[in-house]
């Protein structure tokens, strides 16, 4: 990587990562224990082994989770293990599994605020068992189109009031809407067809991700046959969280359906 390069992405860590393990999404309220079967906890530490932040991620199938691309620099080692059926964070996760593979695509990279190709895949050791609490995600297919219209929710372990510091224990959500590319484009000119926007255009209601805590998180949709993930938490505003017009970013994940099925149906 280019000294440029790396530089201005250990600024944009610093500035993410300011506040260690705290979480990340203003808003929202207790999940349903078992609503969203296919989320994971990535509990994740530094090279010297010190536990440093967590993200989350998506069950594909029984060998493979999806998350974002950030945390993942294709190093196995840095996932102590991945929580999986987790609901409590302070209760035991039905399961606790180890990484065997991690595989960022490989055209990530850094932009002025954020990130571009922001998809990691990660295989595990052993395969999973499906229960009410554990299942894979949906993905979305040809035909499926979503919008300002769509009921659309994200969830993870964030604050239950917006002050920060202020974690919630038990997995929480909080319904968003998509925004269009247009607006969107208008915060972030960096924006792709790759990318989307999600959140409350009247602000104070989104995945701020300042400091991270939910990166890699699914962004979920409603269809007529049930929620399919058609995003992935990437990068925020980098001003405040409360004011209008200052959206989450999510790599889009029909983008990248190819990049996918090539490692959950043949890795």
């Amino acid at each position: 990587m280019a000294v440029g390069k790396l530089l201005a992405l250990l600024v944009l860590l610093q500035s993410l990562m300011g506040a260690g393990v705290r979480s990340s999404i203003i808003g929202g309220g207790d999940a349903p224990k078992g609503r969203w079967p296919g989320l994971v906890y990535l509990d994740i530490k530094t090279d010297s082994g010190e536990r440093k932040w967590h993200c989350s991620g998506s069950i594909l199938n029984q060998k493979w989770i999806m998350t974002a691309g950030l945390f993942s620099n294709n190093r196995p080692q840095l996932y102590t293990s991945m929580w999986i059926g987790t609901y409590e964070l302070d209760k035991p996760s039905e399961r606790y599994m180890e990484v065997n593979l991690v595989v960022r695509n490989p055209e990530f990279r850094v932009t002025g605020n954020g990130f571009i190709n922001d998809i990691a895949l990660i295989k595990l050791k052993e395969p999973l068992e499906f229960s009410k609490n554990v299942a894979p995600v949906n993905l979305p297919k040809d035909d499926d189109i979503f919008d300002s219209s769509s009921e659309c929710w994200i969830a993870g372990w964030w604050e239950k009031i917006n002050v920060w510091g202020e974690k919630s224990n038990t997995l929480q959500e909080m319904e968003v809407r998509i925004v269009g590319q247009t607006r969107c484009e208008a915060t972030f000119p960096d924006l792709s067809d790759n990318m989307l926007c999600a959140g409350s255009p009247a602000g104070g209601k989104y995945c701020c991700n300042h400091p991270p805590g939910d990166h890699g998180g699914p962004l979920m949709c409603r269809t007529a046959s049930g929620f399919v993930q058609v995003g992935i938490m990437s990068f925020h505003s980098p001003d405040d969280c409360h004011t209008p017009d200052r959206f989450g970013i999510y790599t889009q994940v029909f983008s990248y359906m190819d990049f996918i099925m090539t490692y959950i149906m043949f890795g």
